[in-house]
């Protein structure tokens, strides 16, 4: 399984990237422990012209997962995964789509279909400067007109050189949270961290995983005091860790 560590607070985000005093401590460039650490980061992401964004606006019940984008030189093709209740009224936001064209369905049930688009050439895409920056996205959500970006980066200069790349193409950018990982960041149960656990135990205890769901996971964000894109990717990431624990598997 991923060891993504899920550690920091919404609070460290009010501050800049850059700056003394800012978020966790940096490890030394020269400390040798340096190289088991990495600095994770939950992103929001926005921009009328990010891809898919007017698609992800029409139904905001609806999460949108990028699985692959291919490009043969001459055009780039994204395949998406769509999640949600109202997945006819996304598929024809989707197909007026100004960031897209080329719409076709792969694989569809009532609730989660797969898409291949490719991509305009106006559309705006974040991945390319995030890897150019020396980043690893590790999960990407699009829900309500924003894409989610839970990622990694090699410093906070790496992070820094990303969140300016974004102000260069007027890329709305929120930190959410910001922490080093390491290689003990996964302890708890099913190799959960603290704020996986808790947020798992909570969900279940308010009745999320019910069916109707006793509980929305706004709601949950506000009983642990947390935004819910966080709370989103701390139920995400701790079930995986969960099922992959549970199942014997691994990412490895």
């Amino acid at each position: 399984m991923r060891n993504t560590g899920d550690q920091g607070s919404a609070a460290e985000a009010n501050q800049p990237v850059d700056g003394a005093g800012y978020g966790p401590a940096s490890p030394s460039e020269t400390d040798r422990t340096s190289q088991k650490k990495s600095l994770g980061v939950d992103l929001c992401l926005s921009h009328p012209e990010l891809i898919l964004t007017e698609a992800i606006e029409s139904s905001p019940d609806v999460t949108v997962r990028p699985e692959q984008m291919v490009g043969d030189g001459t055009s780039s093709f994204l395949v998406i995964e769509a999640a949600g209740e109202t997945l006819d009224q996304f598929e024809t936001a989707l197909a007026r789509d100004t960031t897209v064209c080329d719409l076709i369905v792969l694989d569809w049930t009532e609730t989660n279909r797969v898409y291949r688009v490719e991509v305009a050439d106006s559309a705006v895409w974040v991945m390319p400067s995030l890897v150019r920056a020396g980043g690893r996205a590790l999960d990407i959500e699009g829900t309500g007109g924003q894409w989610l970006v839970h990622a990694q980066f090699r410093s906070r200069a790496a992070l820094s050189q990303f969140r300016s790349e974004c102000a260069e193409l007027n890329i709305t950018f929120r930190l959410d949270r910001l922490y080093w990982t390491s290689e003990e960041a996964n302890a708890g149960a099913c190799g959960l961290t603290a704020d996986q656990q808790v947020a798992l135990e909570t969900a279940h205890r308010e009745g999320y995983f019910d069916v109707p769901r006793g509980i929305s996971q706004a709601e949950l964000a506000d009983k642990l005091d947390i935004s819910p894109s966080a709370m989103s990717q701390r139920i995400r990431r701790g079930m995986d860790q969960v099922v992959g624990s549970e199942l014997g598997l691994s990412d490895e």
